[in-house]
């Protein structure tokens, strides 16, 4: 096969599935509550209609339309407040699950929103032909797509993708019918060779129903929907640039020049965007993992007082740690988001954050798991007040609140025991996880603290670029902490240890050591034979005399397998 009919097999690699479930919250409501069956739905989050069924849409009522405007249009209109995000972040999990079923490259977009790359089942498929080995039901004998399909398929592309592309069609159709199944809740799809045009596609023919793309209709799908605001990816302010160049169509987008279009909008944009207006699109499936961060936010018109302030902080931040106790993971940082009310733009306001380490006695400590509220709302309001003047007037229209930079407990991968046997490559380290002190310190981030305190006691000693050896005192603790607002680029788990500082060693170790009023005489817990059996520097590192300071000296044990590895 020469390069030229290489290059053309490998044109539309991948198979692409993006699942949309039909109005989620609604949804989730109405099975919650069966007595709304049949009935127009709205859910509303402070005065908006989020969303609503597909019954209520047949009045007009839209996506964040006013209570009362969805009211006049439907006053039969059934409202359920959703404010509390729990079921459907539950409900949303769930589907999660089953998507994972048919592949791990499952990347989530928001809790109803999902893309999955099958190219490597549909693979499966061609070779082999038996359904057993992938456990579905698909027929290869019945070659025609299912669900609907967008712009001319007779045109065959040389690459195959119009084959793969069908089948799948069908394992699309079945992802469908196994969530419903398990869940009782539809879904809608689009089936792509790209993450672009399969979130378009699938938008085509809703509820229930999926929609296929063959690669040669691209260009005339992207043509269809118009605005450039439509393109996935383009928000508000690229929106506006765009028009404010007199481009405000998919159409016009094409027409501009690159180089003419990178002078206005700058290169990596210029060319993102002129890919995606021929429906050209390179990103892959981002497997989802655990969130980064977790967060909270309270809109609403106007908050002017300290007071409410602090009230309305206090509801997110105990919802927010009941999250946190939910996910598992230890937050290392907390970000505080303020929009402040623009009077030249009611509509709209800049959003400001600011985010500082969370020190560990706030944390809730592996007995109690309980956080400490009212020292975690102290420092929420301390970061508040480094965004916000107080002494002068203040109009909010958004309080929000977010645990980021996750790390595990000191028990699993990131504990330190797991450290020394990845860096150090010894397969028998000394039980270090059984010594107290020493199990409770985690690498996953250089934030982490050898104190395991629920009673608000002194911070860590353990140095780092963001945290600082304090003393008693939490509040300059906190102060600190506040001191540095943004966390410092990571460093290697190596380089966060070997700069650390550490605590005095436990008495077992101290008792390997000789005592500073007799340099040359063992501990009696010694057996001089075990030590003459060590290597030299160990003998070095073991009879040194005890240092005086708390600062330990450079040569350690550590250091030696590190150079002897």
């Amino acid at each position: 096969m020469d390069s030229v009919d290489f290059d053309t097999i490998i044109r539309h690699p991948r198979t692409i599935i993006h699942i949309d479930v039909d109005c989620f919250y609604a949804q989730v409501e109405m099975l919650r509550h069966p007595e709304f069956d049949g009935k127009p739905l709205g859910v509303q989050q402070k005065n908006l209609v989020v969303t609503s069924n597909y019954l209520a849409r047949e009045y007009g009522i839209k996506k964040c339309m006013s209570v009362q405007e969805a009211l006049k249009l439907c006053p039969e209109l059934t409202l359920v407040n959703g404010e509390d995000l729990t079921n459907y972040r539950h409900f949303s999990d769930k589907i999660l699950e089953v998507l994972h079923q048919f592949t791990p490259l499952v990347e989530r977009l928001g809790f109803d929103d999902n893309f999955l790359d099958v190219t490597s089942i549909v693979q499966k498929y061609m070779n082999s032909g038996n359904e057993s080995e992938i456990n579905m039901n698909i027929s290869m004998e019945d070659e025609a797509p299912v669900g609907e399909v967008f712009g001319p398929a007779d045109e065959e592309c040389p690459c195959g993708c119009h084959t793969r592309l069908i089948i799948a069609s069908k394992i699309a159709a079945e992802i469908r019918q196994k969530v419903y199944k398990e869940l009782q809740v539809t879904c809608s799809a689009g089936i792509a060779h790209n993450k672009l045009l399969a979130k378009l596609v699938g938008s085509l023919h809703k509820p229930n129903q999926q929609t296929l793309i063959f690669p040669c209709s691209g260009p005339m799908l992207l043509s269809s929907i118009g605005s450039v605001s439509k393109i996935p990816g383009v928000g508000q302010k690229t929106t506006q640039l765009l028009m404010s160049n007199n481009i405000k169509t998919v159409d016009d987008l094409r027409k501009t020049p690159l180089e003419t279009l990178e002078g206005k909008i700058g290169l990596d944009l210029a060319r993102k965007l002129k890919d995606n207006a021929e429906g050209v699109d390179e990103t892959v499936v981002k497997p989802t993992g655990k969130k980064q961060s977790i967060g909270l936010e309270d809109g609403f018109k106007s908050v002017s007082l300290v007071a409410e302030v602090e009230s309305r902080l206090g509801v997110l931040l105990r919802r927010l740690t009941e999250l946190a106790m939910e996910d598992g993971r230890i937050p290392v940082a907390m970000r505080l988001t303020v929009r402040k009310h623009d009077f030249n733009k009611p509509s709209s306001g800049k959003r400001e954050t600011r985010q500082c380490a969370l020190p560990k006695h706030l944390l809730p400590s592996s007995k109690s798991g309980i956080y400490d509220h009212a020292k975690m709302l102290a420092l929420a309001m301390k970061l508040f007040h480094r965004t916000v003047d107080v002494s002068k007037p203040f109009h909010l229209t958004l309080l929000g609140v977010a645990f980021t930079k996750f790390e595990e407990r000191s028990s699993g991968k990131n504990s330190i025991t797991s450290f020394l046997r990845k860096q150090v490559a010894v397969q028998s380290v000394l039980d270090i996880s059984s010594e107290e002190g020493v199990s409770d310190i985690s690498l996953g981030s250089p934030m982490s603290t050898n104190q395991d305190s629920n009673d608000g006691s002194a911070m860590s000693t353990t140095s780092s670029p963001i945290s600082k050896p304090v003393g008693a005192n939490n509040q300059s603790a906190d102060d600190d902490i506040l001191n540095e607002i943004e966390p410092l680029p990571k460093k290697t788990r190596l380089e966060v240890w070997l700069s650390g500082r550490r605590e005095s060693p436990s008495n077992e170790m101290a008792d390997l050591r000789l005592s500073p009023s007799s340099p040359m005489q063992l501990s009696p817990k010694i057996d001089a034979a075990v030590l003459k059996s060590l290597p030299i520097d160990i003998q070095r590192e073991v009879t040194r005399p005890w240092p005086t300071t708390s600062k330990p000296k450079p040569n350690n044990i550590l250091k030696y397998f590190i150079a002897n590895k």
